[in-house]
């Protein structure tokens, strides 16, 4: 499944109102879409609820417009998903700096 924004283009003219295009399940749009607003979201009690994926969105943000920062989170869960399904292991909560170090002493 993929997922990509429709461009809105002509000339030197870009529009800033683009929307995911229609191509893919529509059912796991709509699923990836819930999975990326809850895990970038907060709790109640101001925390986030993913702070990996969160500080990820942010980061986008700064340089990026909303839709597409929304985008690679999307991206960046279905990278998450694929590799637990490949790996046959349980997801972890770990930092990126975690993670490299982890594959330094592997190679």
């Amino acid at each position: 499944m993929w997922l990509y924004l429709s461009v809105k283009q002509s000339s030197k003219f870009n529009g800033t109102n683009v929307k995911l295009s229609k191509r893919g399940s529509r059912l796991a749009r709509r699923i990836l879409h819930m999975m990326e607003i809850n895990s970038i979201g907060f709790t109640k009690g101001g925390k986030s609820k993913n702070t990996i994926l969160r500080n990820f969105y942010d980061n986008k943000c700064l340089s990026k417009s909303k839709m597409i920062a929304l985008s690679a989170v999307i991206h960046k869960l279905c990278n998450i998903i694929f590799a637990v399904l490949r790996d046959n292991k349980p997801f972890e909560f770990i930092s990126p700096e975690q993670h490299n170090l982890a594959y330094q002493n592997v190679f």
